[in-house]
Order: structure tokens, then sequence, then C-alpha cells
């Protein structure tokens, strides 16, 4: 068991730096010996757990989701529905050190899914698992009378991580409209129309998406 528990904290220790080194250089600069020198360790040790650059991206694609997914279960889930779900979004927002240099890298990793159809299917398979999530939480809000009866549970779960994507990219390109309190009272605003003290009334002209 502890040689288990070593290999899985080395594994993880070079995804970490090659996260780092990949925010830092850019995806197509990054060398192995840069993601060896980020951990503190040789290239041979990096190749004896990742016979090639590949195999390590795919790796740092993974540990960088399963990072989001940890955050995202860390939640207490409880009510109310508006609450939740804006603590959920605010997950995958920036809005710290250890998450910016994530979601840089994540920025990095998106045009390899064009490419690569191992990376393209994790990160269909992400996406899906997100967007399920919050359609299941939008269905559990509509049952409880929260959510208007006339908007699709999934379609309004599709906007809503096209909105935090879309958040995101502005924000770490430093655009000055996306400073980190407007993505996150934009997040607000959005789901107040969804689901505060107006979102039972149905669709209206001034929600986000016009009609659907």
């Amino acid at each position: 068991m502890p040689r288990t528990a070593d290999h899985d904290e080395r594994r993880d220790r070079i995804a970490r730096a090659l996260l780092r080194a990949v925010a830092r250089k850019g995806l197509a600069r990054t060398t192995m010996a840069d993601v060896a020198d980020e951990a503190g360790a040789s290239v041979g040790m990096v190749q004896r757990y990742f016979r090639s650059k590949k195999e390590l991206l795919r790796f740092g694609v993974e540990y960088l989701y399963g990072r989001g997914a940890e955050r995202l279960d860390e939640v207490e889930l409880r009510p109310p529905f508006d609450d939740l779900i804006l603590r959920l979004t605010e997950t995958l927002l920036p809005l710290d050190e250890e998450r910016r240099t994530e979601l840089t890298v994540w920025l990095e990793f998106l045009p390899a899914t064009i490419t690569d159809p191992d990376l393209a299917g994790l990160h269909r398979e992400t996406t899906h698992h997100l967007v399920d999530g919050f359609a299941q939480a939008f269905t559990r809000a509509r049952e409880a009378g929260t959510f208007p009866a006339a908007y699709d549970p999934t379609e309004e779960a599709v906007a809503l991580v096209a909105l935090v994507d879309g958040l995101t990219m502005h924000h770490l390109v430093g655009s000055d409209h996306f400073g980190a309190d407007r993505i996150r009272a934009a997040l607000s605003t959005h789901i107040d129309r969804l689901l505060g003290p107006a979102g039972g009334t149905g669709p209206t002209d001034t929600r986000p998406g016009g009609e659907q």
C-alpha cells in the first residue's frame, strides 16, 4: 500500500508540475525537461511514469478535470437552489491562483481536443457530466417550484456551462470588463433570473439568450 501511495503521489506531483509549466510557457513550448525541472525530478523519473509527452498530457488533462470534480463534490448540497447553483458554478471560475493556473492550462489544452480523439473524448465526457449534473439540479428546483416550468433543464444547463466558460475565457485574457467581481456578479445575475424571486414567472425578454 505505501508503495502504491508513493507512486500515485509522484504522478500527481508530476501532473501539478505539468500544469505550472504549461501555464508559464504554453503547451507547445513545454517539454518533458521543463516538467522535470518544475517537479524537482529527473527526466528519467518523469519518463518512468509517462513514456511520452502525449501520455503525460492526457494524464494532465485528467488531473485537471479531476480537481474540478473534487471542488464540486466539496460543495454542501443544501437549498435554496439559487445559492446552491451559484456556489457550484463559482468553483469553476478562476477566482484564486490555483484555479487561475488550472484554467489557463485548460485554455491551452482546448485546441488539442480538435485533433486528438482521446482528449476530445475526455472533454466530451467531462462536459456531459457537468451539463447532466446542472440539469438534474434544475429538475429538482422545478419539482420544488423554484425553476420555471416553461424552461428546459438541459437547455438551461448547457447555457449555464457556456456562460461559465465564456466568463472564464474573458477574465483570463484580461478584458477590462471581466474582472473577478464582475464575472461573479454576472453569474449571480443569470442564476437569479432563473431561480430568484422572479424566476418562477416564466420566460421574459430580459433573460439572457433571448427567445428559446
